[in-house]
């Protein structure tokens, strides 16, 4: 064979892998350019694990160390009409000490093509969670209420601004840690890391109202129909408002990406900081944590029908 025969081949080679490839992702939407809310009769399934691992010095406590768990969630969320999505979500605390968590509904409005509201609403059982005959176990009921945003403006084909997220269990970090027992704290005990702009919650056992002030930004870079790449950070403002009142702030910081293998899969991870930078108000409300100490990672798999 010629070396030009042999050029013209691998010519052709190239060029069907090449077609092939195209002919493979043609069929994968890019994040970025996705509707922000589901289209009429559109389903996504979504099954989200959490690990969360606070420093022994959070509270004053010097074991070395750390508190970890996880949780696991469940997510269904489904285009009403084009502009009007609705979900529902459950979290469950399953290490340590498996149990019962939350619970949320959540609705999206299409106000524009880059900007939709969001508002949630649901119950959470918090508390310690364990072997009866080993932990005291104690729960308490919250209940919590949401406003928020999903903002998506595109800056270059491959650049879009972004804020808030659209699924149901999106809603905020599940938190879940321990040792011999579990502590779950839901979604709403520290609010750094919702997706929303206001959460409001509170319930019995004289435990305190909280009220979460949330302003998430991140950047999301596509540099492959497959492939996208946000940074998240924002500011966040935590109000204790019964009992011991104070402010507790943070500026948390996440890395998340998202892999789509093929049309009907995404797969995601989200590793974040709390960003616990102090507390003002009463002189007993404080973490006693720096900035690294509240981390957690999180991962899922969403299924579009």
């Amino acid at each position: 064979m010629s070396d030009a025969t042999a050029m013209t081949s691998r010519r052709a080679v190239l060029a069907l892998l090449l077609c092939g490839t195209a002919a493979r992702a043609a069929g994968i939407e890019p994040l970025i350019t996705r509707p922000i809310t589901l289209p009429q009769g559109k389903v996504d399934l979504t099954l989200q694990g959490t690990y969360t691992s606070w420093s022994y010095g959070l509270f004053g406590l010097t074991r070395p160390g750390s508190f970890d768990g996880e949780t696991l969630a469940l997510g269904v969320d489904v285009g009403a009409t084009d502009r009007v999505q609705v979900g529902l979500g459950v979290a469950l605390p399953v290490h340590p000490s498996a149990s019962f968590g939350s619970v949320l509904a959540t609705a999206l409005f299409l106000a524009e093509p880059t900007f939709a509201m969001r508002l949630d609403g649901g119950y959470e059982r918090v508390g310690v969670n364990g072997d009866p005959t080993q932990v005291n176990v104690s729960h308490t009921n919250r209940y919590f209420g949401a406003l928020g945003a999903n903002i998506k403006i595109p800056i270059t084909e491959a650049i879009a601004f972004v804020t808030g997220q659209n699924g149901a269990v999106q809603f905020g970090h599940f938190q879940n840690v321990g040792d011999s027992a579990g502590l779950y704290f839901g979604a709403t005990a520290f609010t750094q890391a919702s997706s929303d702009f206001l959460v409001i919650s509170g319930g019995g056992g004289g435990s305190s109202a909280i009220v979460g002030i949330n302003l998430p930004a991140g950047l999301l870079v596509q540099p492959d129909p497959r492939v996208a790449i946000t940074l998240q950070a924002g500011y966040s403002a935590v109000f204790l408002t019964s009992g011991v009142t104070g402010t507790l702030h943070f500026v948390p910081l996440a890395l998340e990406a998202v892999v789509t293998p093929a049309p009907p899969l995404d797969i995601g991870a989200r590793f974040s900081l709390g960003g616990y930078v102090g507390a003002s108000g009463d002189d007993r409300v404080s973490l006693n944590a720096s900035y690294f100490d509240l981390r957690a990672v999180m991962v899922w798999l969403r299924v579009h029908v």
